[in-house]
């Protein structure tokens, strides 16, 4: 059974927002791009691993757990999470484009991408290692005496994996249900009960790290990100007011709720409460009232009164 699901990736909505507001001229607009196709990759990887366990027939007790990021010495984050009578699963996901080679000394992974690009990455192996030994010293903790395996999955065939330790198993995504299937029951550890106290156990101790905001950056400065009304139609930026709605004049697309993404766009890029004065900047409107009423109207935090009224996430 799945305890807990992945959730809507934070960081992903970063990255949109950067690329919607960072100019294309600007000298880290190729870097933010890259960052967001890595972070889709991913996703993406995640979501295949997600649809092939959906499809798996596992015939023995278990309890599955995505996106777990616990604090033992420092926080750690584990892509899934499997917990069964005997140990506990760790499934380590990457989705990576290329010739993918596993260096010993150093340790570290070398990605050869398409294009003959050679880019120099931290080894699966060594997160690997080291999830597993801040898992164990997070249960031992806990006086839980519970093994922890690791299973690294490549998303897809077309990643050519050389070098792998023979010690470390690995399998592509597609391989999940029989991976599963052909996993022998040894003696339990754990009945059902204690299985489900420690998953209740796992979810109590869930952290979330403070994510900064995009523009504390000082490659992204706030300065350079454009304002206005974006239009999620045509990715336009410079919808105008007209009769209660934003119309965009790229498209001819009329909008009622649009200045909501906008809004959120801006104090996710600065974390800073939006005040009334910076809302009729970002919308590009000269309306006190209106821009007091669409902020009121807005799932946000109210601090302060009448001129001094600002709103945050």
């Amino acid at each position: 059974m799945i305890w807990k699901e992945r959730g809507v990736s934070q960081n992903k909505e970063k990255l949109e927002v950067l690329l919607r507001r960072l100019p294309k001229r600007h000298a880290m607009y190729g870097q933010a791009e890259n960052e967001s196709y890595a972070e889709a990759a991913g996703i993406g990887g995640e979501e295949r691993f997600d649809h092939y366990f959906a499809r798996s027939p596992v015939a023995f007790p278990h309890i599955m757990m995505h996106n777990v990021m616990l604090r033992s010495f420092r926080a750690f984050q584990l892509d899934s999470l499997m917990i069964t009578p005997w140990c506990i699963y760790v499934f380590e996901i990457k989705n990576m484009n290329g010739r993918l080679q596993f260096m010993d000394a150093p340790v570290q992974l070398l990605q050869t991408k398409e294009d003959g690009t050679v880019i120099g990455r931290k080894s699966p192996i060594e997160q690997i290692i080291e999830n597993e030994w801040l898992l164990g010293e997070w249960l031992e903790t806990r006086r839980i005496m519970m093994p922890v395996r690791s299973v690294l999955v490549l998303s897809y065939p077309k990643q050519i994996a050389e070098n792998v330790p023979a010690s470390q198993p690995v399998i592509f995504s597609h391989q999940l249900p029989r991976f599963l299937h052909q996993l022998s029951e040894e003696p339990p550890i754990f009945n059902w009960e204690e299985m489900k106290s420690l998953a209740r156990m796992i979810v109590a101790a869930l952290v979330t790290l403070d994510s900064r905001p995009i523009c504390t950056n000082p490659k992204y400065s706030i300065e350079v990100m454009l304002r206005g009304v974006w239009c999620s139609a045509c990715d336009r930026i410079g919808m105008v007011r007209r009769y209660g709605n934003w119309f965009c004049p790229g498209c001819c697309v009329s909008d009622k709720n649009a200045h909501l993404r906008t809004i959120r766009d801006w104090l996710l890029l600065t974390g800073e409460p939006m005040t009334n004065k910076l809302g009729r900047e970002i919308l590009c409107v000269d309306d006190r009232r209106l821009v007091t009423r669409l902020l009121k109207d807005m799932n946000l935090k109210k601090s302060g009164s009448f001129k001094d009224s600002n709103y945050s996430l």
